[in-house]
């Protein structure tokens, strides 16, 4: 597991898996990701929210999230870090 896994893991509120996730986001932004298919307006993670929204738009049940073969293991990366950043969250809500 990596650093951005753990910062994930030991969270201990909604806001700290926004922030990690947000400046994970950011390390993105370089390699031009349209913010759009994320699901997001800009490339920023404001809420939880916007968490779930990247989340969902990378999912493999979302075929506008499907990866195409220029950055397919790009993407696959973000949505294994999406994916458990929303879980985690359900989890501090819960």
């Amino acid at each position: 597991m990596d650093c951005w896994h753990h910062e994930i893991e030991k969270a201990t509120s909604e806001a700290e898996v926004v922030r990690s996730a947000s400046d994970y986001l950011a390390l993105w932004a370089p390699r031009e990701l349209p913010p759009w298919s994320l699901g997001l307006s800009e490339m920023r993670i404001c809420d939880g929210g916007d968490i779930e929204r990247v989340n969902f738009h990378l999912s493999a049940d979302n075929p506008k999230g499907k990866p195409t073969a220029a950055c397919q293991s790009h993407l696959r990366e973000l949505a294994r870090y999406f994916s458990r950043a929303s879980t985690r969250i359900g989890e501090l809500r819960g």
